[in-house]
């Protein structure tokens, strides 16, 4: 008797993914944080994409569909570039002196972006249905607003 395929799971769900619109990729681009910083390994800086965005849009877009659909996240970009700022009034003989911070290229954050907006707008529409005190990692609320409540009952 022969085995049973994946594909006879009834647990498996469809795994069409969208393709990248251009305005995910436009939101994603104009929400880099580090328009002015140092590159990554890749040595391409934010402001680089910022600027040539136009030109670029189509083959971020296709790749950033084909890494969706393949469910691959490129390894190149999940290496970082390790930088030690140094923190004032420290002897700089000291290792607690720095600060180490890893520096990513730009194109992998644009694609961690959009899949955290993907996931943020999917739990909005079909997300689990949320008590209205719960105002952790919920869009639009926070700790003031838990504040405000017990202050004004």
């Amino acid at each position: 008797m022969a085995s049973p395929s994946a594909t006879d799971s009834p647990e498996e769900e469809s795994t069409d993914v969208p393709e990248v619109t251009q305005t995910e990729t436009r939101a994603a681009v104009s929400r880099l944080r580090a328009k002015n910083t140092a590159p990554g390994p890749d040595g391409v800086p934010g402001r680089a994409l910022v600027l040539a965005l136009k030109e670029l849009e189509p083959q971020l877009r296709g790749l950033f569909t084909a890494c969706l659909e393949q469910g691959q996240f490129p390894s190149v970009w999940k290496e970082g570039r390790l930088v030690l700022l140094r923190k004032e009034g420290r002897p700089a003989d000291s290792p607690s002196a720095y600060r180490p911070i890893v520096l990513l290229d730009e194109a992998g954050k644009l694609l961690e972006r959009i899949i955290a907006d993907r996931l943020v707008s999917h739990l909005c529409r079909e997300g689990p249905d949320l008590d209205e005190n719960q105002f952790g990692f919920r869009r639009g609320r926070s700790t003031i607003d838990v504040w405000r409540i017990r202050l004004c009952k």
